[in-house]
């Protein structure tokens, strides 16, 4: 192994995979393009120019996913700052050395088996998808077999497998929540301790999660966990509801805005709902967070990274109030999140999430969606919005009542992303087999076709919001973004007919390949 290039080897390294290492250059919304597959456009291209890594200083990252930098301060508490450093993997030979013991390796989707990888992948024959490309490089280096590896995030449950885990030279996966059965379990490895080779995490009270100590990528500060409507094939929605102090939220902000991250995504699974003991909002405690956040010194924009279209629909004047202190204290003219429509039928909502609709019943679901999308529309917010194909119990009726749903939008500024249902560890459904694209019907296809179609004519549109308002080369924007949608354009009348694409790959291709025994493979 190269020998560490800075004078103080940590005892402890974080990093991740090189797709979750960069401030996408064009909003954090790009980064979902990590999910696609490779072949679209050159690799030299999407990694140097659509997705380049984030800036370093003495081996250290200067952004980092939320869930590293959270990580990251709960260690620090524990061994000290000078003991922990989180890095980018391309700067992991020159920052471990003999004194580093551990390395621990986040991931929102390791072996590229989430949605919307599985669709990405299926629907375009290129190749894998990038996530899991570059995980599997990351696992391949000579340094990461020669420490103790453990790997954790919202993803690691898609490696605890033993079998898995040896293939992959992983020691240790921890599941869930970190901030207290992180330390405790680094502390043990330290000591020489052997462990269960996969640990479930304690959960933690909110006042006892750590303000972070390093700048997130694109300025992701959470502001609660949990959801509290219950959907059971979501596994956010198994968490306790508990929000952070305005306080503690305001600190973590100014952590980003010093560190030049001046754009803020207040995370939660609904910005509205911030405070709130059950479903309806406290609107005092919304409107506190927002200005206050905004009152931060330096601070240039606030967005959300999700938001609730229910709490939208029934709360309309509250989310007006939170884009008028958005668009009069700072220099911003638009705001965006991430939001579930997840199907158009009533029946599926009452079966699988009651509660996403509350305080209204399942019956009102199209309405609450129309609606909200116009109120967000309004106020000059951009939506990306999932549908999911193939909930259990799912027929054809329920499949085009969300076509129906999917053409009542057309004109909003929102994408659809078509999602298949996938069973993942955790959730109310994990016993449940995970939809693919080989089950697809034609109701299927051509709900997949209209998403796509919707989405693709919004994108010019959506080109020159982020356009005018981050003041990009138009062209080097626009090369990337017609060549992404020349290559589904092709595959969308098809799509629209319910025929599945021509030269498609079967799924098993890219999605359930060998894990590769990486302890015989060189980098």
């Amino acid at each position: 192994m190269k020998k560490s290039s800075v004078p103080h080897s940590p005892k402890i390294v974080l990093t991740a995979d090189e797709t979750m290492m960069s401030r996408y250059r064009w909003g954090i919304f790009v980064g979902f393009s990590t999910c696609m597959p490779q072949g679209i456009i050159p690799d030299w291209f999407y990694f140097n120019v659509w997705s380049p890594p984030v800036r370093r200083e003495n081996g250290k990252a200067l952004y980092a996913d939320f869930g590293l930098r959270v990580i990251e301060a709960s260690l620090a508490e524990v061994f000290g700052a000078d003991e922990v450093a989180v890095v980018h993997p391309r700067d992991l030979e020159k920052v471990v050395g003999s004194r580093t013991k551990i390395i621990g390796v986040s991931g929102h989707d390791f072996l590229g088996i989430n949605p919307p990888s599985s669709e990405f992948v299926d629907m375009v024959n290129t190749g894998p998808p990038y996530n899991r490309v570059k995980f599997f490089e990351l696992m391949r280096k000579p340094v990461m077999r020669e420490k103790i590896v453990v790997a954790g995030g919202k993803a690691a449950w898609q490696l605890a497998d033993e079998m898995i885990m040896d293939k992959l030279n992983i020691d240790y996966v921890h599941l869930g929540e970190g901030e207290i059965t992180v330390p405790e379990m680094f502390k043990s490895i330290l000591e020489g301790e052997k462990l269960q080779r996969i640990i479930k995490g304690k959960e933690p009270k909110a006042e006892a999660i750590p303000n972070i100590i390093g700048a997130t990528i694109h300025g992701l500060v959470e502001i609660g966990r949990g959801c509290g409507r219950g959907c059971s094939f979501c596994t956010p929605g198994m968490q306790r509801l508990r929000f952070k102090s305005v306080e503690h939220i305001a600190r973590d902000v100014k952590t980003n805005v010093e560190a030049g991250q001046l754009a803020i995504s207040l995370h939660s699974e609904d910005v509205l709902r911030y405070g709130a003991r059950g479903i309806a909002p406290d609107e005092e405690r919304v409107l506190k967070l927002f200005s206050s956040a905004a009152s931060v010194e330096g601070i240039e924009s606030i967005g959300a990274s999700h938001i609730a279209l229910a709490t939208v629909y029934h709360n309309p004047e509250l989310l007006k109030a939170v884009s008028e202190i958005c668009y009069s204290m700072l220099d911003q003219g638009w705001m965006g999140a991430q939001t579930g429509i997840e199907t158009g039928s009533a029946r599926l909502i009452a079966k699988h999430m009651r509660g996403k609709a509350l305080p209204s019943p399942p019956e009102k679901w199209q309405e609450i969606v129309t609606q909200a999308f116009g109120i967000l529309d309004d106020n000059n917010w951009f939506n990306a919005a999932t549908m999911i194909n193939g909930l259990p119990g799912e027929t054809t009726d329920d499949v085009i009542k969300s076509i129906e749903l999917v053409g009542n939008l057309k004109g909003t500024l929102s994408l659809i992303v078509p999602m298949n249902f996938v069973s993942m560890r955790g959730a109310a459904l994990d016993s449940k087999e995970t939809f693919t694209m080989a089950k697809m019907t034609p109701e299927h296809w051509q709900l997949f076709g209209e998403c796509i179609y919707h989405d693709l004519k919004v994108v010019p549109e959506l080109m020159s919001k982020y356009k005018n308002t981050h003041g990009i080369k138009s062209w080097l924007l626009s090369a990337a973004a017609e060549r992404m949608t020349n290559a589904l354009e092709k595959y969308v009348n098809q799509m629209k007919r319910g025929e599945p694409p021509t030269e498609r790959r079967e799924i098993s291709k890219w999605l359930n390949p060998e894990i590769p025994d990486l302890k015989i493979q060189s980098i």
